[in-house]
């Protein structure tokens, strides 16, 4: 199968042009290759590649700078979903586009998990794009997969796990605050794109929520990690409250996979089984790029 994927160079990028790469002719674009904000472009690529499949890993993720970098948000997190979603229709492929778990206010009481049919109401700027950019796929591609997912993590790109390491074996904080009453459920990249994988081969079309099994906070996350990598640090629990951050984040970002097991397609294991062969895999150089302030 020929797959165009956008955003090639991302964290959940580059797991997709790996992982799909082994099945599939994959060809990886930039956005230097393919900025998927102006139409013109979008409809000249895909035609000239001819895909049967369309990825889009292009994205804005720096959740506070959604809040002030209102005018790119909307164009790369609305607009470029919508252009393509547009040439997919047009030319005949499908679209699978990525989505998060902050369309969703996390009012919930842990441990209830939101569902597909769920009605979205997010707290930030980011969330609300991510909820307009669900809408204009809907709305304007005949084929398509939304895969929401949550608190994603992989070796490339800017991610929790990266980040507390930086802090602690970079910056060298003797004490490191974590949110104790965010929940959600770590995932990593490699296992959504082997997922995403699953649901091209099945052929089917619709809204999943693709996230792994089990929850945690933050600060249990942080715990995890420093604990199986064997780093001593000083981790200290604390309420969102006391982190004040431009945007708010759901206290609830825990997904449930109901279609994906409703229709027997769910690969996701639990949280801890791939947070564990994440940092089997890749402890060495997590731990030697947080070292050298990369």
């Amino acid at each position: 199968m020929k797959i165009l994927l956008t955003g090639s160079k991302g964290m959940l990028g580059s797991e997709c042009r790996e992982v799909l790469g082994a099945e599939h002719e994959i060809i990886a674009l930039d956005r230097k290759d393919l900025d998927i904000t102006y139409w013109d472009k979008v409809v000249e690529k895909i035609q000239h590649i001819a895909p049967q499949v369309v990825f889009n890993c292009s994205a804005f993720t720096d959740v506070d700078g959604c809040e002030k970098e209102s005018f790119m948000v909307k164009k790369v997190n609305v607009e470029g979903p919508r252009n393509l979603a547009q040439a997919c229709a047009r030319f005949g492929c499908k679209m699978v586009h990525f989505s998060t778990d902050y369309i969703f206010n996390g009012y919930k009481s842990i441990p209830q998990p939101y569902f597909e049919d769920d009605s979205m109401d997010p707290l930030s700027a980011y969330g609300r794009s991510k909820m307009d950019s669900e809408v204009a796929v809907r709305d304007n591609a005949f084929d398509y997969i939304i895969m929401r997912t949550a608190w994603l993590y992989g070796l490339n790109g800017r991610n929790f796990i990266r980040s507390i390491l930086h802090r602690v074996l970079y910056k060298k904080m003797k004490i490191l605050k974590v949110v104790n009453d965010q929940f959600g459920s770590p995932t990593w990249t490699h296992t959504v794109a082997l997922q995403a994988g699953e649901l091209i081969k099945a052929g089917v079309t619709g809204t999943y929520h693709v996230t792994s099994e089990g929850y945690c906070s933050r600060f249990d996350w942080a715990k995890h990690v420093f604990k199986k990598l064997g780093i001593r640090a000083a981790v200290e629990p604390c309420s969102s409250n006391q982190m004040v951050t431009p945007a708010r984040r759901p206290h609830n970002c825990i997904l449930e996979n109901r279609l994906l097991k409703k229709q027997g397609l769910n690969i996701m294991p639990d949280w801890k089984i791939d947070v564990d062969a994440f940092l089997e895999k890749h402890g060495d150089e997590l731990i030697r790029r947080a070292k050298s302030g990369d």
